[in-house]
């Protein structure tokens, strides 16, 4: 049963993933990188092979290979409402940058993006879905890339899925990967496996269900209520760095389609040492940085700035890490009141490792939800 990490803007970047998926810990047999913003219309003068050159230079195929025979495969995630655009682009990342699989983002919930035509407000109309993913598969045509979806159940309402799914399909979608919550509630309330066993009827390309799996019962649960053909998770996995490997030891799926799901659990010991490790490849891939947040380089960058940049990484993650540990949850506040001019990003990293080693426990199905919370989806 394949387990898929996937892409989140922000949250999940490169230094996530790479922590993620180190030292063993990963457990997940394939990663998405988050979406490449391609734009709905072609700025005045701009060349646009060189323009999508430059919105895909950060992709990196072999961002996940630790050797010659460690490797996680990682696919690159477009988004955008341009259909000869999103072919180029996906032209480029297949042929050029050898991505392995081109991801269309039909999911995004945030204004910013859906104002502008794109993410999930493409579920608006089904032809336009047709039309986006045809020109991703166009793109990808003879490179060996596979082509997939990810879409939520629908804008406001599911009453387009059927259609939305059937348009992947026919438009060339290998399989598509399905968040079970409108648009319209973005990261709120629970999702609706009982929408991604719909695709399951509708479909006979693989699906992968996405949405609320924060441990292995709740993986099986999924598996149960939907038949999906694996899972895609990414809040769970900030909250627990172990989760795809907690998945892949304890959740099975014979013959039959039987989910069961074993209650070997692993020694606290032995997990207090992976989360220390992710958490200081997390800190190493932040410490490594040299750029503004916004990009920018040279004599401009301040140390403060870049100082407070990576306290501000390591508590996004301690935010989700600590919410699903009910003896770390309490140490939240005051890991989040340190004061990055008076407290170094090192000596944040330890306050945090000492934590983790006095508190953690494995945590339970509490999932944060601080994107709703700062977005409205009306």
């Amino acid at each position: 049963m394949p387990t898929f990490a996937a892409p989140m803007e922000g949250l999940g970047d490169a230094r996530f993933r790479v922590a993620l998926a180190a030292n063993g810990a990963g457990g997940f047999d394939e990663a998405c990188r988050e979406f490449i913003r391609i734009p709905g219309a072609l700025p005045n003068g701009a060349d646009p092979t060189k323009l999508v050159k430059n919105l895909c230079a950060n992709y990196d195929a072999d961002e996940l290979r630790f050797s010659a025979t460690a490797r996680v495969p990682l696919g690159a995630q477009i988004m955008g409402s341009e259909p000869w655009l999103l072919e180029l682009a996906a032209r480029h990342l297949a042929t050029e940058k050898s991505a392995p699989r081109i991801d269309l983002n039909c999911g995004c919930p945030a204004n910013v993006v859906t104002g502008k035509g794109a993410g999930s407000s493409l579920l608006r109309d089904p032809e336009y879905v047709y039309a986006c993913v045809k020109a991703v598969a166009d793109g990808a045509r003879g490179s060996g890339a596979h082509v997939t979806m990810k879409l939520r159940s629908g804008y406001d309402d599911s009453s387009l899925l059927r259609e939305n799914l059937l348009a992947a399909r026919e438009a060339g979608a290998r399989f598509v990967s399905l968040h079970a919550r409108t648009r319209a509630q973005g990261y709120s309330g629970r999702a609706n496996w009982e929408e991604i066993a719909f695709a399951k009827d509708v479909l006979d390309i693989p699906v992968l269900g996405n949405g609320d799996v924060t441990s292995p019962q709740r993986a099986a649960e999924l598996l149960r209520v939907s038949d999906a053909d694996g899972i895609m998770l990414g809040r769970g996995a900030v909250q627990d760095p172990l989760i795809f490997r907690r998945i892949a030891a304890t959740v099975s799926r014979d013959a039959q389609g039987v989910v069961r799901v074993s209650d070997d659990v692993f020694e606290r010991e032995f997990e207090v040492e992976l989360v220390i490790d992710f958490l200081r490849t997390f800190a190493a891939e932040v410490f490594k940085t040299e750029n503004k947040p916004n990009g920018k380089r040279g004599s401009g960058v301040q140390a403060q700035e870049l100082e407070t940049f990576k306290v501000g990484k390591i508590k996004s993650i301690v935010k989700y890490l600590f919410a699903g540990n009910p003896n770390l949850l309490p140490h939240m506040k005051s890991v989040m009141q340190l004061d990055p001019t008076k407290t170094s990003a090192e000596d944040v990293l330890r306050t945090v490792e000492t934590l983790v080693r006095a508190e953690w426990q494995t945590p339970q199905n509490v999932l944060v939800d601080a994107f709703s919370k700062r977005n409205q989806y009306t």
